[in-house]
Parts: C-alpha cells; sequence; structure tokens
C-alpha cells in the first residue's frame, strides 16, 4: 500500500452546522493552497464532525480495519471518493475542487453531530485523526462549530483550526464571518422584488430575515436595499405599543408622499406570539389592526419569511476573496507553526487569533451607529 498521503501527514478538513455560501470557494483554496504551495495532502471528512463519529463506528463494529480504511481513502480519491457509499474521509485532488469556487452549498456536506458532544465518542475520533497520522484540523462553522473545534484541540493537543462560516455574523471574535455578503446581496435581490409589488399594490411588506439571536444581517441588508424599518433583536421586546408607533411612524410618511413601507424583522426578535407563528406574519398581522384605526385603513399588509434562501446560491464576490484569504491564514499557521486558534478578520488585518480571544471591536457600539445611520437614511 502507498503510505505517502499518511506519511506526510495530511491536514482534515470539516465542516459542520449550517452552510453558508463561500464554504465551497474555502474548500478549494485549502486544497490548491496545500497541494500546490505546501505540498501537504487535504483529507475531506464528508459531513462535518458525523462523518468522523460514523468511520469510529464502522472501525468500533468491526465493519472495517483500519489498514482497510487508508486503503480506500488511497484508492478511492477526488471524485470518486467524494461518491463512494460510506466512505466518510476522502483523499481531495485538484479535479475535486475544480469549479466549486461559484457553487453554493458543501461539496462534503455537513451535519450537527450529537454523539460528538460525547466525550468517549470525541476521545475515539480524535484517535482516528491520529491514527490516521493528520497533522492539523481545520474547522468552519459558526459559533457551536468552533466551540466544538476548541474543545476538540484542548482534549487532543492536535493543532486545531477554525475558520468563522455563518451568515449570521454573530461571532464577536472576527469583523466579518464567510457567507455575510452573500447572504446581503441575496436579500438585497429579494427586497429589490418585494418593492415592485409593494409599489403596485400600496402595501407594506414585512420580510422575516435569519440570523439566530444577532441582528446585524437584518441591520445590514437594510441599509444595502433600501428597506425602511429594520427590527432587531438588540432592540428589545417588540411590544404591542411599538409596533403602534411603528405604524403611526408610517402613517407620517405615507402623508409626505411615502406609497409602500419594506420592512426586515430579524428572526431572533423577542414578541408576544406562538412558537409556530412567524415573526413576520404577526407584526404584520398587528400593523393590520393598527393601521385600521387610521386614515390609511385602505393600506394592506404582507409577510414573508425568506429563510434558508439566504443561505443558498453563489458566493457574492467577497466571500470567494475571503475564503481564500482564510485559508491561507489557516494554510500558513499550520505549516509555520504549531499555533491552534481562529482566522479573524479585524480593522481589515487577516491573522489567527487564540480560542476564546476577545471580541475584535464593540459590536453593540457598532450596531447602535449603523442603527442611527439607517434611521436617518431611510427618512422621509
Amino acid at each position: 500500500m502507498n503510505d505517502d498521503v499518511f506519511s506526510e501527514r495530511p491536514i482534515a478538513l470539516v465542516f459542520s452546522g449550517g452552510d453558508s455560501p463561500g464554504m465551497n470557494a474555502l474548500l478549494r483554496a485549502v486544497v490548491r493552497l496545500g497541494l500546490n504551495r505546501h505540498k501537504v495532502p487535504v483529507l475531506g471528512i464528508m459531513e462535518g464532525y458525523v462523518g468522523l463519529v460514523r468511520t469510529v463506528k464502522q472501525l468500533e463494529a468491526g465493519e472495517i480495519t483500519l489498514e482497510k480504511l487508508k486503503e480506500n481513502i488511497l484508492a478511492k480519491p477526488g471524485i470518486i471518493g467524494l461518491h463512494a457509499r460510506h466512505q466518510y474521509i476522502v483523499n481531495m485532488d485538484h479535479e475535486s475542487v475544480s469549479g466549486i469556487i461559484v457553487q453554493g452549498g458543501i461539496k462534503l456536506r455537513s451535519a450537527r453531530s450529537k454523539e460528538f458532544h460525547w466525550p468517549e465518542r470525541r476521545a475515539q475520533v480524535i484517535q482516528l485523526l491520529k491514527d490516521l497520522n493528520v497533522r492539523a484540523v481545520i474547522v468552519c462553522g459558526g459559533d457551536g462549530s468552533l466551540t466544538g473545534a476548541e474543545v476538540m484541540q484542548k482534549e487532543s493537543g492536535l493543532q486545531v483550526i477554525g475558520v468563522p462560516g455563518t451568515i449570521d455574523n454573530d461571532l464577536a471574535i472576527t469583523d466579518i464571518a464567510l457567507g455575510v455578503h452573500s447572504a446581503i446581496e441575496t436579500l438585497v435581490w429579494a427586497v429589490d422584488h418585494f418593492k415592485d409589488t409593494a409599489r403596485s399594490h400600496r402595501r407594506v411588506l414585512v420580510l422575516e430575515t435569519m440570523g439566530r439571536g444577532s441582528g446585524e444581517l437584518t441591520q445590514l441588508a437594510a441599509i444595502a436595499s433600501g428597506a425602511e424599518i429594520a427590527v432587531i433583536p438588540e432592540d428589545g421586546y417588540l411590544s404591542n405599543d411599538r409596533i403602534r408607533a411603528m405604524a403611526a411612524e408610517m402613517e407620517s410618511s405615507f402623508d409626505r408622499g411615502r406609497s409602500h413601507s419594506i420592512i426586515l424583522i430579524a428572526e431572533g426578535v423577542q414578541m408576544d406570539c406562538m412558537s409556530w407563528e412567524s415573526r413576520a406574519w404577526v407584526l404584520s398581522q398587528r400593523l393590520a389592526e393598527a393601521f385600521s384605526h387610521g386614515p390609511y385603513r385602505d393600506i394592506e399588509t404582507r409577510a414573508s419569511v425568506l429563510g434558508h434562501l439566504q443561505r443558498g446560491g453563489r458566493p457574492a464576490p467577497f466571500d470567494a476573496i475571503l475564503a481564500a484569504e482564510f485559508a491561507e491564514v489557516a494554510l500558513n499557521s499550520i505549516t509555520q507553526t504549531t499555533d491552534s486558534g481562529v482566522t479573524v478578520v479585524q480593522k481589515g488585518d487577516y491573522k489567527l487569533v487564540p480560542f476564546g480571544s476577545a471580541p475584535s471591536s464593540d459590536r453593540a457600539a457598532r450596531l447602535r451607529r449603523l442603527h442611527a445611520l439607517h434611521f436617518d437614511l431611510s427618512g422621509w
């Protein structure tokens, strides 16, 4: 058996949690830089931590031996390995990443693993990585994924590099995460289309965005799209009094000649609603009720939940570039140091910082500034 891949100590690349545009660009950049610049093999892990856990369970059940696993990885590289049944570790080559820079989603796929939270299962995964002579692990994902990466590093002593990939941009350690700009572009596209029907029918359209507990994506998209109102979690509880005040503000703008309004509301906004009700629908209904008692009772309200539309599609050029920058920081750290940490952008500087580092800036102050900027841009 040709043992070159394992004697050369490969890098393992894991995508975990939700997808974000630009993750395929990161995969391509890691493989190309690994093979072309550093002469280091890259093992792509199918379905993230789940793929590692499933491989451990295959070994545990005697379905395959370690030597046979290595043989399969070497015998089925690249595209063949990506399509091989029950093979979750793939020796990546140039052809396997060709053309994927413009594709959304994750070619290696991703999943959330409950079993990876078990200490005994993590220990088995760590041993597997060491048995494959892995020199370092790159983990791309959001807050939960990077927390898992930090835990694995502490328990294993392996070099682990986290890459922030989430459209929510809720990782305080970096100014921007992979996928944010693409999601903003998608939201701008959506708002443009909704504006056409809002103008045509004299409507208030309420669009629900993603972002979990963070409103940054919503606020940035509102500024970029020209949406009149952004409702974000950081503004506090969305009471009925606040909704009535919002309706009154819109009525004043109608008095001044505005014919429609677009409202973006983040999914993490706290308000009085049932768990199965969308924030957009509830806000739309309560605005309609407020309008029914005033001079603009003929104004119609409509709601839409944009959902996972925001996570798909071709990545914005900025995210493809960001993926390459993050990959370069990660590969340089792996080949030149033994440092673990997270690749970040801080004040325009691309670098590696330790897990658990302080926030890159006062994000709350930045969001307040953006909120005030948007308010003044939107007012008539």
